[in-house]
């Protein structure tokens, strides 16, 4: 992947994330993650490296599984959405680890504060 410069590259390695969005631009950051998947977007311009060094697109399961939602939830949402919405929907939640987090320390705050 170049860099903004046009001279450096980053090496991506089997299990790297690649955002395809915008492949042609000299000024975007963070379009590699080693080992781990920045941001996810709305569509589907997230890819990851495979052992053969080749770039696949995460599919929109991958993408749910990334934001913490369980199977079943993708699979009823499977069944009454598009891909293009599963992909939309993906990038617009919030990661449900970190919302569980949070609630957890605000619960112990609340419980402190009484």
């Amino acid at each position: 992947m170049i860099r903004k410069n046009e001279t450096e590259y980053q090496e991506v390695k089997p299990g790297d994330s690649v955002n395809l969005a915008f492949p042609n631009s000299t000024s975007r950051r963070g379009r590699l993650g080693k080992q781990s998947v920045h941001t996810l977007l709305t569509g589907d311009q997230q890819a990851v490296v495979t052992d053969q060094y080749r770039i696949r697109k995460l599919t929109p399961r991958e993408c749910w599984r990334l934001q913490g939602f369980p199977d079943w939830a993708f699979d009823r949402a499977s069944q009454v959405n598009s891909d293009s919405q599963l992909y939309k929907q993906a990038g617009n939640s919030v990661t449900v680890p970190v919302i569980l987090d949070i609630a957890r320390r605000l619960k112990e705050v609340e419980r402190h504060d009484l």
